[in-house]
């Protein structure tokens, strides 16, 4: 199960990234994200889609969970000090095609995301770009989380199906159909 979690690390890296941490620490979320995973997660069809490919949103999903405790909490998990030496050099991971795809991709969400009606608009931005909970966005709104959570389904639909194909496009390194 790990190998097949490990083959899509550096996505699991692009994803915690994004929501708003250095990259050392984002590296440390992921590798803690697969200690939980391995303790956690004794039966793989649980995370897996048909026995072949990794459920990305439920490791989003525990990936966001992690961020927010780890910033509510930085002393929850022990993060390892990186110093000047050990840093990655990015341009390894991230060449300059991938990196202004991704740029054009988050670009189009966004502007779908600015399109939307006032009340679908606010909570996703709460909650795709902050490190609010859907939790927290209830508890600050005074909607219910039931409302919330069915409202936020309802919007990453949405951008699954608009996005799909764009999205396989950025996996398969078609960086120029983006």
């Amino acid at each position: 199960m790990l190998e097949r979690l490990a083959k899509n690390h550096d996505l699991w890296l692009r994803m915690t990234i994004g929501f708003g941490c250095d990259r050392h620490v984002a590296e440390d979320i992921v590798q803690s994200m697969y200690l939980r995973i391995h303790k956690y997660v004794k039966d793989e069809k649980r995370i897996m889609y048909d026995d072949e490919e990794v459920n990305r949103f439920f490791i989003y999903v525990t990936l966001k969970n992690m961020f927010i405790m780890y910033k509510k909490s930085k002393s929850k998990y022990t993060f390892f000090e990186v110093r000047e030496s050990d840093a990655i050099d990015d341009s390894v991971v991230f060449d300059g095609a991938m990196e202004s795809a991704f740029s054009r991709l988050m670009t189009k969400i966004n502007k779908e995301i600015d399109s939307w009606h006032k009340y679908d608009r606010i909570l996703s931005n709460k909650y795709l770009r902050t490190d609010y909970s859907l939790r927290d966005i209830a508890r600050g709104t005074g909607i219910s989380l039931t409302s919330i959570h069915h409202s936020m389904k309802q919007n990453k639909q949405v951008l699954k199906d608009l996005f799909a194909e764009d999205y396989e496009d950025f996996k398969n390194g078609d960086y120029n159909l983006i």
